[in-house]
């Protein structure tokens, strides 16, 4: 009882605790003015409901049932044990723990700065708000953590980074704590926390700025900037709210890079990507929101330009509206598929700017798609932008589930090309032969053959020298040319089959309001089952190196529990194969180019199949758990290795 009143009395306490000055109440106040990158849950009292419908109808509704259910049907001591981890899953979406999440006062994360050693400086901020176990927890882990000790203060509130104990031996050999106290590190996880905030960051130097615009000592910050306002205005909505600095995170990426001897201290391929097709001298801010609507999931993403700089990416999304019926080449299944509207003005230019910056972008060395056609012209003694893409007015790109391909080919995507009626389709039918003896690095283009498939004369091209390792098949009806690797694919995309189109059927696809000029649509299920591991061989670019084995010291786990695991984890990859294709747009509007991705169906039952295959893989995995080495873990699962 004593015990209890305790507890409940420093509940109380900190849920009646509050900082003497007037706290900040919007997390971005926290965050400095020249903050580069940043993201936040924003509007948590909305999104704690939103987030409970994702769950409506799983065992994570109600987890208590679902988990003794679990400890029932347990047959082993070890099983029985790892229910401990299926619990601590469940906990973290319990309605408790929602509860208190919709309490919270914000929620962010943002990239401050770089460091000498061009290092990225990132803080994490919680503000804890209405929620007293919030502050609880985060008391409790300053507290109570055995290896976090005091490393220095900011305006009087004391630091926290990790230290394992200094341990000295007196005379008779006895140990002690050594008597040096505990110093900064430069540059390593470092925590704070006063009643109304908890920041985690990078080192000391990346939460000061946090903590003083927290505690009132410092005024401005990110909230009251321009470009931050402007974002907010469009974007800033219940859910995952995301802004970017684009001038100057680009430019402080790229001075950090030189510091640590890179093109960039920020070099993933989607940054280098980003980079070379919006032209970073012409990108003046990113933003967007990923949220809940209409019981689906939605992920929005504006990017302003500079009209006085060139951007391949602007420019070549900047076509008139696609029609959504230019997609009824696409014969399910397929993984994505999308059509994109060309410019009406300078279409040459603007395809080829956006296929050098995709060329550049995927890190090709030697001749780019522009030179390549210089060279065409040249051979061919005609004009390549003028015969052929100036009389291109859509592209439609399908990625089928599955190719029927050539053993060691490498499946590419299928093509669409809307010409501007059928004479222009015609000659850019005769072009394609010289352009695939180019890229095959013949001198000569090749006389292609001509299977029938369906009532459907396609025309093949052979894949001797071509990257792909693969024949080249099209046919042309009308004002459409269809480019692909499936020769039955190929055909099937011109025979009249609405009912098996994307666009077509019974579940056509539904735009928001807008002129766009890029429609497609993504099936999720597909590609989350490409992630499906199989089987490799031993001369391809992965293979496993190495089977199941246990921790050392420890036991082999039972031959049924990993074939439990793999099957689980098997259902898990397939269960979203239920949800309904996502809807992907683009359009632009002034010098914003807007994307957005919809996935429909996911609150209200809608990933329950892909929840309760999730839980099930997981309470499989933890069956591997080694009972003679707890704290080792799981089993040390087979590993990969790229030559």
């Amino acid at each position: 009882m004593k015990t209890f009143t305790r507890i409940a009395a420093t509940v109380a306490f900190l849920a009646l605790a509050a900082p003497a000055n007037a706290a900040p109440t919007d997390v971005a106040e926290v965050f400095p003015p020249g903050t580069l990158a940043y993201a936040e849950l924003h509007n948590t009292a909305e999104l704690g409901p939103q987030l409970a419908a994702v769950f409506k109808g799983t065992p994570l509704d109600d987890s208590i049932p679902f988990i003794h259910g679990k400890k029932d049907g347990a047959k082993t001591l070890a099983e029985l044990k790892a229910k401990h981890d299926l619990a601590q899953l469940a906990l973290l979406v319990s309605p408790e723990v929602l509860g208190e999440f919709r309490k919270l006062g914000g929620l962010a994360v943002g990239l401050v700065s770089f460091n000498v050693s061009g290092e990225p400086e990132i803080v994490f901020v919680v503000l804890t708000g209405d929620s007293a176990a919030a502050g609880l927890a985060a008391r409790a882990f300053v507290t109570m953590s055995p290896t976090l000790r005091k490393v220095g203060e900011v305006s009087k509130l004391p630091v926290f980074q990790h230290r394992a104990p200094v341990i000295a031996y007196d005379p008779n050999g006895q140990p002690k704590l050594g008597d040096e106290k505990p110093k900064e590190g430069p540059y390593e996880p470092t925590f704070a926390y006063t009643p109304g905030l908890f920041v985690a960051g990078t080192s000391k130097a990346a939460i000061i700025p946090v903590i003083k615009r927290f505690l009132g000592e410092e005024k401005d910050n990110l909230r009251a900037t321009a470009g931050f306002k402007a974002a907010a205005t469009e974007y800033r909505k219940p859910g995952l709210f995301f802004y970017a600095n684009a001038p100057e995170f680009f430019a402080k990426s790229d001075a950090a890079g030189r510091v640590r001897m890179r093109e960039a201290a920020i070099d993933f391929d989607a940054f280098v990507w980003l980079k070379l097709i919006a032209n970073e001298k012409a990108l003046k801010s990113l933003a967007g929101c990923l949220q809940f609507r209409d019981n689906g999931l939605s992920i929005t993403v504006g990017a302003k330009f500079d009209p006085a700089q060139k951007s391949p990416l602007f420019d070549a999304f900047s076509g008139p509206a696609v029609k959504v019926d230019t997609l009824h080449h696409a014969r399910k299944p397929v993984s994505f598929a999308a059509t994109v509207s060309l410019p009406e003005k300078d279409r040459a230019a603007a395809v080829m700017g956006l296929m050098d910056a995709l060329a550049k972008g995927n890190g090709e060395l030697g001749r780019l798609p522009s030179d390549m056609v210089k060279d065409l012209d040249t051979k061919y003694k005609m004009s390549v932008k003028d015969d052929v893409f100036a009389k291109v007015r859509a592209v439609t790109v399908i990625v089928p589930t599955k190719q029927d391909l050539a053993k060691g080919a490498t499946p590419i995507p299928m093509f669409v090309i809307h010409a501007e009626d059928v004479t222009a389709a015609t000659a850019i039918e005769a072009f394609l032969p010289k352009l695939i003896a180019e890229i095959a690095g013949e001198k000569e283009p090749a006389t292609p053959s001509i299977e029938t498939v369906e009532d459907v004369k396609v025309l093949s091209l052979a894949g001797t020298g071509l990257p792909w390792k693969s024949a080249v098949h099209y046919v042309r009806k009308d004002a459409a040319l269809v480019v692909g690797l499936d020769r039955k694919l190929v055909a099937a995309a011109v025979t009249p089959n609405a009912a098996n189109s994307v666009a077509g059927g019974d579940k056509g696809l539904t735009l928001p309001p807008g002129n766009h000029a890029f429609v497609g649509t993504l099936n999720l299920g597909a590609i989350i089952a490409s992630f499906d591991a199989k089987p490799m061989l031993l001369d391809g670019p992965v293979r496993p190196v190495e089977p199941l084995r246990p921790n050392p010291g420890g036991t082999a786990p039972p031959p049924i529990a990993q074939q439990q695991a793999e099957k689980a984890r098997a259902a898990f990859l397939t269960a979203f194969s239920e949800l309904p294709p996502a809807v992907v747009t683009a359009r632009h509007t002034g010098g914003e180019l807007r994307f957005e991705v919809f996935q429909p169906q996911v609150q209200n039952g809608g990933l329950t199949p892909g929840i309760n295959a999730g839980l099930d893989w997981f309470d499989k995995l933890m069956n591997l758990r080694d009972p003679n080495i707890p704290d080792r873990g799981l089993y040390e699962l087979p590993r990969l290795h790229r030559r």
